[in-house]
């Protein structure tokens, strides 16, 4: 086995070598720089990836100069092999020096490895992380002295540092700003029936697998993990770590990315010694395998942002036979039970914001899915003044190979394998290889990132794990070191050279860190920010140069930089020449006020304290559509609930009314003096057992009083069954009373009024958005003539119209007449006009191909050119979803087997072909007759729509699609309307609801965009990262989370104004959420 994989190795880096080099990085031969380093793997009957889980994960990289000669010098760990350290010679040239060096180390397993100056003598040290205790490793984490002769003295138990454990990595960091340099230790846990179950295994702690972090006590790392709030369980496989301060209080902080189920761990340092794990408080979701990571500022803001990898695979053969996300009901299970994050197998892209929560881009911005990745490189490789992405991946065998785990996971085989050798060779060979390129993307200014790996490096397929960038050429740009499993360890060499402008900075603060870990510069020129931390440890398993690199394009000079060092003094450096290497050291720096990093925008909106008495929380039932619709792309039980303002009680007041899920009762707050009460109406109270999605206020009966009119969904109940019937209810005396109205059996999911026929009374419009049990079938909506208060349907010119979302009375002709623009799912925006009392639809789009995944939509100018255009809420582009008018989503719909019930199938193109975006499990488990046509994953892998079906199937399917998933705007050119798509901040989710108002008193209305949505399978995520965005012209769109508003993680359905006791108040309500009341502050 051993010889066969060498072999595979040796030809596919031959292949690769016959071509070294890209557009910007030229790839270096090991006879070219004298790097020999090559970390081989040798198998045995008792030790491959069968025995232990992280065989594959190869070793580490250090770069660093050792000896002060100004040119940066490469350290390699190796697994099996003897660690090496090449000394730069000049010119990419290396000697191997470490037998001299003394640091090819003992441990027989060895991991990653760092640089530091651990005694303050301004010398980098070099610490070496190992396992120890597992397999018949032995040895221990080893701590190479710098003796200042190009030697090393091995001295970890001097310092403490001696540890035998399961050690991944390390960082150095002082966290404690005492001024020397402390360490947190990372350590990976391996499978045991301890390391799963409940979430609370994290706080039991395990010396093997526990993360520790170690106080620098002059000179001896004391263990404080426990006083300060780190976990060291038994279920923390810790793989990557980034050091950052993440909010800007000038302590630093840390991310830890956890492999498996648990969760990635996110410590805000309280400044007294302790840190608070906040994952779940500021982020949505996180990467479920996580790997390496790497912080940057990618957009300007001056906020670290956060990328953490994982193993999500474009290729589609390898996306269809690999493991992937957990099933719906094993993911509730670990969220709502076991008490995990929401965790997602894709890499993340996390977008600090100024409240300290986190975006999350990386679908949106072009990098969620680069295979099986170990290191996360952020760098101005083009020195054009974007941050770019290198990104390493490959393992020579594929243990999430669905047909191998299909294989292993039989009883008899799991006994042999557990007891014997016998099956050991069988399964080994039943893994698929990982031999995958690395990849390099192009940052721009608008958080996208442009793949540049077939341009900008070589095309190879080698194996590689830690990754470092250093100047070793001192051109000024960053080359790429990475080392790999079963060839020589890489130098790419990057050319940019001065090609484009830099700047190089080498730091020189105060002893015990002489090399200013923790420094932060922020650098101005030509009216751009960038901002850069001094911190070496990143990627996966190593350690960067020590310097800080910016690149600045075809710019001569820099307007200043502002040092802010690790003792929160800070100096300013003015009209600085590019293309030069900086030594900054404290000068007459003065205190920095931390607080200035914050910028105070005026609020617009306050969280109102009691909610004004509204404590209304929303409770989801438990209903799933996918355990009847396995197939279908996302739920429709969760489209509420229903909420509607108005006086209720006829004392002039606005009260509000508040629909409940599928047994819940509904509830309405009667508005006081000062707050609002809840007040029981029997008769609305009784009808509980619906499903209440949408409703509407308003005297139908020209009584005087206000009525009551609910739409029930929830897509549960079916057929002709009587709680999917909708309820109107009449103002009586102090109450309410049930009144007929017509039985519609569909899923209700707009109400409106309007005077259609112009006879002086209130018409309803009754929307739907999907009939039980059938996704896919176009339901109708209705027109419901109001006669003295009495609703009969009219003529209907809107039967099958379509799963309709939203809809908005508008005149959109300007005849006095109300004309209707409706939206909805797989459908394109419908205008509809009034022809005195006739709806005729009218063909008004520029586009004819302007299908959507539509939620939402409103009226509202603008572009501010005088007439209407029209707001639409879209799915959004931070999705796997994938959609244009050349080569739309589809839905393949019908009976497609037969059976007398009907499927969907969704397929988005790639690469010339139509696949699912599910799998053969997923499929197979509705359409069973793919269990004989496919036997397993492989024979299913890349398999196109048409290859699947069939002819036998494929003339059963009506296919709808989706031609564009922005949000955007209709612009209203004479009467015709052209979309328009919004801005990158406007398409991180589903915007789900919008709101016209003058929120800022300045007697123009702007409209407030809120979304976000849930109810889809893990293999989608969750869309939890819009934070609402305030629109006040194309030109003027503040994200709401800049103004007030807490948005984020939550899935709004509607926004009401609220007037009482002479204020205006803004009314959010969520699904499966409390809804929450705001103060709008007067501007």
């Amino acid at each position: 086995m051993k010889n066969n994989i060498f072999i595979l190795c040796l030809l596919v880096f031959a292949i690769g070598c016959k071509e070294n080099s890209g557009e910007l990085f030229i790839k270096h031969s090991p006879s070219d720089t004298g790097i020999s380093f090559e970390n081989t793997l040798t198998e045995s009957k008792d030790l491959s990836i069968l025995d232990y889980l992280y065989f594959y994960n190869g070793g580490g990289v250090a770069i660093g100069d050792i000896n002060n000669d100004s040119l940066p010098d490469i350290y390699f760990s190796g697994n099996q092999v003897k660690n090496k350290l090449y000394l730069n010679k000049g010119n990419l040239k290396f000697e191997d020096i470490s037998i001299k060096a003394g640091v090819e180390g003992n441990s027989s397993w060895n991991t990653g490895t760092i640089m530091g100056d651990v005694n303050g003598d301004g010398l980098l040290d070099i610490y070496v992380c190992a396992v120890v205790g597992l397999n018949g490793f032995n040895g221990h984490n080893e701590l190479f002295i710098n003796q200042g002769n190009a030697t090393f003295k091995e001295s970890s138990a001097e310092y403490g540092l001696d540890y035998e454990s399961y050690s991944s990595s390390a960082a150095f960091l002082d966290y404690d700003l005492d001024g020397d340099l402390d360490m947190y230790l990372l350590n990976h846990a391996v499978h045991t029936q301890d390391s799963y179950g409940n979430a609370e295994v994290r706080f039991k702690r395990s010396y093997e697998t526990g993360d520790k972090l170690l106080r620098n006590d002059n000179g001896q790392f004391t263990d404080v993990s426990e006083e300060a709030g780190i976990y060291g369980g038994i279920n923390g496989y810790g793989l990557g770590i980034a050091v950052s301060d993440f909010n800007q209080d000038g302590f630093p902080d840390l991310y830890i990315g956890n492999d498996f189920h648990e969760d990635d761990y996110y410590y805000l340092n309280n400044g007294d010694g302790t840190f608070k794990e906040s994952l779940k408080q500021y982020f949505g979701h996180t990467s479920r395998f996580s790997m390496g990571s790497d912080v940057a500022d990618i957009n300007h803001d001056g906020l670290p942002d956060l990328i953490s990898l994982d193993m999500l695979a474009q290729d589609e053969m390898v996306l269809k036979t690999s493991e992937g996300d957990d099933d719906v009901q094993i993911q509730k299970l670990k969220t709502q039970t076991f008490g995990y994050h929401n965790q997602y197998t894709r890499n993340m892209l996390y977008v600090n914001q100024p409240n300290g929560m986190f975006l999350e881009t990386a679908l949106l911005s072009g990098i969620a899915a680069t295979d099986w990745s170990w290191s996360a490189l952020f760098g101005d490789y083009n020195q054009d003044g974007e941050q770019d992405l290198y990104i390493s991946n490959g393992i020579p065998k594929r243990p999430n190979d669905l047909d191998y785990i299909n294989y292993v996971s039989n009883d008899n085989i799991k006994q042999k394998i557990n007891s014997t050798n016998l099956v050991d060779q069988k399964a080994l060979a039943m893994m698929p290889s990982g031999f995958v390129g690395n990849k390099i993307f192009k940052g721009t200014k608008n958080l996208k990132f442009i793949d540049e790996s077939k341009t900008w490096i070589a095309q190879d397929t080698v194996i590689s794990g830690a990754t470092a960038y250093g100047d070793l050429d001192n051109d000024g740009d960053l080359d790429i070191v990475t080392n790999n499993l079963f060839s020589p360890a890489i130098i790419q060499e990057n050319t940019t050279n001065s090609t484009r402008n830099w700047l190089k900075i080498k730091l020189n603060f105060k002893k015990e860190n002489k090399f200013g870990i923790g420094t932060k510069i922020f650098s101005f020129a030509n009216g751009i920010q960038q901002f850069k931390e001094m911190y070496t440890v990143r990627g996966f398993q190593a350690s960067s140069e020590p310097i800080i690199h910016f690149g600045y394009g075809d710019l001569n000079t820099v307007d200043s930089l502002k040092i802010i060092w690790p003792d929160k003094s800070f100096q300013i450096l003015k009209n600085i020449t590019t293309n030069q290497t900086l030594f900054i050291k404290p000068e007459l720096a003065k205190p920095f006020n931390y607080n200035s990093l914050h910028l105070k925008q005026k609020p617009l909106f306050e969280k109102e304290p009691n909610n004004l008495g509204i404590n209304y929380e929303h409770i989801e039932d438990a209903y799933s559509d996918y355990l009847r619709q396995k197939l279908i792309p996302y739920q429709m039980s969760d489209r509420g609930p229903a909420v509607s303002v108005g006086d209720l009680n006829e004392d002039g007041k606005e009260d509000v009314f508040f629909g409940g899920s599928k047994y819940i009762p509904s509830k309405i707050f009667i508005q006081g003096d000062s707050s609002f009460q809840l007040k029981i109406f029997p008769e609305i109270q009784n009808d509980s057992i619906k499903e209440d999605i949408t409703s509407i206020i308003g005297d139908f009966n020209s009584d005087g009083k206000n009525d009551l009119i609910v739409g029930t969904g929830g897509a549960d109940f079916f057929n002709e069954m009587k709680p999917l019937t909708d309820s109107y209810y009449s103002a009586s005396e102090s109450t309410f009373i049930k009144k007929e109205f017509p039985e519609l059996f569909e899923n209700a999911s707009v109400l409106l009024k309007l005077d259609y026929d112009h006879d002086n009374d209130l018409d309803i419009l009754i929307c739907n958005q999907s009939i039980s049990a059938d996704y896919g079938n176009k339901p109708n909506s209705y027109l419901l003539e109001n006669k003295n208060g009495d609703f009969t349907i009219a003529n209907n010119p809107f039967e099958n119209l379509g799963m309709i979302t939203d809809a908005v009375v508008t005149d959109f002709n300007n005849d006095g007449w109300e004309d209707l623009l409706f939206v909805g799912e797989w459908m394109s925006p419908l205008f509809f006009q009034n022809n005195k009392g006739v709806f005729t639809e009218v063909h008004l789009l520029e586009n004819d191909k302007a299908n959507g995944l539509w939620q939402a939509v409103t009226s509202f100018d603008i572009d501010a050119d005088g007439d209407q255009d029209y707001l639409l809420g879209n799915w959004g582009l931070n999705t796997k979803f994938s959609a244009s008018s050349e080569h739309p989503m589809k839905m393949y719909y019908g009976d497609l087997d037969k059976n007398g019930a009907t499927e969907t199938i969704v397929s988005t193109y790639k690469d010339g072909k139509n696949y699912p975006i599910d799998g053969l499990r997923e499929l197979s488990s509705q359409l069973v007759s793919l269990r004989k046509k496919f036997t397993n994953y492989t024979s299913f892998a890349g398999k196109s729509m048409e290859e699947i079906l069939g002819e036998d199937v494929l003339p059963n399917a009506e296919i709808q699609e989706v031609h564009t998933l922005s949000s955007g705007y209709l612009r209203n050119d004479n009467g015709k309307f052209s979309f328009i798509p919004f801005n990158f901040e406007l398409q991180l989710a589903p915007i789900m609801s919008f709101l016209e108002f003058d929120f800022d008193e300045d007697t123009k209305t702007e409209v407030l965009a809120a979304g976000n949505y849930f109810g889809v399978k893990p293999y989608h995520g969750r869309f939890d990262s819009f934070p609402g965005a305030l629109i006040n012209d194309v030109n003027n769109i503040t994200l709401a989370n800049r103004i007030g508003l807490d948005l984020m993680g939550k899935s709004i359905r509607n926004i009401n104004i609220i007037h009482s006791n002479n204020h205006n108040y803004l009314l959010l309500t969520f699904n499966n959420e409390a809804a929450q009341v705001y103060k709008i502050l007067k501007q």
